[in-house]
């Protein structure tokens, strides 16, 4: 029970005879891993988390963080009481943006409780990205250091330089709205002298605009195409082996955002795959892409609407076991249709004597090297596009027709018109403030101002 609660499944090795023992090390001292503990297949190194050496700006990219929580533990020892600071179970890896299902855990719970030891349980993917996704995102607004930027720029130069329009963040889409105010003047609201303060964490997300937000409850094949396309012929920094850092060439297809600096080896050579995927990275093909998106409105028709980002992310809960085990992403990715993990998801078989053990024995299916660079996970498809999803729109089209009768009934003359609205950052009563809560009572029913972007009359060709 306790090797069920890891975030890599155990296994043994017979061991016959010490002259063909199956454990090989390198000259320096080093084991083998990942597809092999012997060097003719096995590496003596592998990749499954990333350091990020620059500011991150998606919270997708968290998922390489250590996300398991804490709790405390007592235990009596004679009179006194030791307190024990222990990781929350079970141990879970990349669990933020990432959404497969804890197999010790029903399918319609989130959290429980060790069968055998009353040690409580929790889904912390699950967990995690309800408190995280639709509460918190990354300005980019974050110090700019080498190499990954050609210009070295304090944080309060980058703040400046945006909100005077000098020059973009690292996401793009970001562009300023003021709100009528003095761009240096806000910039030195946000800092005490060269800090951010309170007002800056907690008001920058009202002075920003985002051009081309995307519904995650789209059901638009060619939009999502674009959208998971969007890295296409992007250069990514790899490595070599003794670990020097290069721009990998240009190709046609789009780099996955998962591990940062992989080994420039593109995983899909099923001759080495099993060991280059511990080390390796992915790109995936035009088809893969076209794949990928219609899998997963597949799966946004079987769970929508979404009501917010957390629900797009995580997997959902009930006891639909299909819709239990992992987020729309996973799921398209797992799906039938879709090659990217195909020839990856083999060789992972539950005994039944293991699986008796689980509540939630479906979970654990899926791929051995799930965590690996080789492995395309849905934290690595969130990576590159979560800083411009919405689970709402805020642009929309509206169109009219208009008709004048003669006294029998009979159409004299008709028109059709087209107006675009958009939701503006202030509240239909300005007595709150844009980045506040509301407290008026129109503003808790209605929400935030609808402003009239453009109007134009329509020829009848157009409708």
């Amino acid at each position: 029970e306790e090797r069920d609660l890891l975030p890599y499944q155990p296994g043994i090795t017979a061991l016959t005879s010490w002259l063909n023992a199956p454990l090989d090390e390198s000259v320096n001292g080093q084991g083998f891993f990942g597809s092999s503990l012997a060097s003719q297949f096995g590496s003596s190194f592998v990749n499954t988390h990333g350091v990020p050496r620059q500011p991150i700006v998606s919270l997708a990219a968290f998922q390489d963080s250590f996300a398991n929580g804490f709790n405390r533990l007592m235990e009596s020892v004679s009179t006194e009481h030791a307190m024990a600071c222990m990781p929350l179970l079970p141990q879970i890896s990349h669990a933020i943006g990432n959404s497969l299902a804890p197999s010790l855990i029903a399918p319609d719970k989130t959290e429980g409780n060790l069968t055998k030891n009353p040690r409580p349980l929790a889904d912390h993917s699950y967990l995690a990205n309800r408190a995280l996704w639709d509460d918190w995102f990354l300005s980019g607004i974050a110090p700019q250091p080498s190499p990954a930027f050609s210009q070295i720029r304090d944080q309060k130069t980058v703040a400046t330089d945006f909100f005077s329009s000098k020059s973009a963040l690292p996401v793009a889409r970001y562009t300023p709205d003021l709100g009528g105010q003095v761009a240096s003047q806000l910039v030195t609201s946000f800092f005490s002298g060269v800090v951010p303060n309170d007002t800056a964490i907690n008001s920058v997300a009202s002075y920003l605009r985002v051009d081309g937000m995307f519904n995650v409850n789209s059901t638009s094949v060619e939009a999502w195409k674009t959208l998971l396309g969007s890295l296409k012929g992007q250069q990514v920094v790899v490595r070599d082996e003794s670990g020097i850092e290069s721009i990998a060439a240009k190709d046609s297809n789009t780099p996955v955002a998962g591990i940062g600096s992989p080994r420039n080896i593109i995983t899909t050579d099923t001759s080495t795959m099993a060991r280059d995927q511990w080390y390796g990275r992915r790109t995936l093909t035009d088809a893969e892409i076209d794949a990928l998106a219609r899998a997963l409105v597949k799966e946004i028709r079987k769970r929508g609407p979404f009501l917010s980002l957390a629900d797009f992310v995580n997997r959902r809960v009930g006891t639909d076991k299909q819709l239990a085990r992992a987020g729309a992403i996973q799921s398209a990715l797992d799906s039938n249709d879709v090659e990217v993990n195909k020839k990856q998801n083999t060789g992972r078989a539950v005994a039944s004597g293991v699986a008796s053990r689980f509540l939630f024995p479906d979970a654990e299916a899926g791929a051995m090297s799930y965590g690996s660079p080789g492995i395309v996970k849905q934290g690595d498809i969130l990576t590159p596009i979560a800083p411009v999803l919405s689970a709402r729109s805020d642009s929309f089209i509206i169109r009219a027709c208009g008709e004048a009768r003669s006294k029998a009934g009979a159409v004299t003359a008709r028109a059709w018109c087209e107006a675009v609205v958009e939701r503006d950052r202030n509240f239909v009563d300005p007595s709150d403030k844009a980045e506040a809560l509301p407290t008026s009572s129109a503003n808790k029913v209605f929400g935030r101002r609808f402003t009239l972007v453009s109007f134009r009359w329509l020829n009848p060709s157009e409708i």
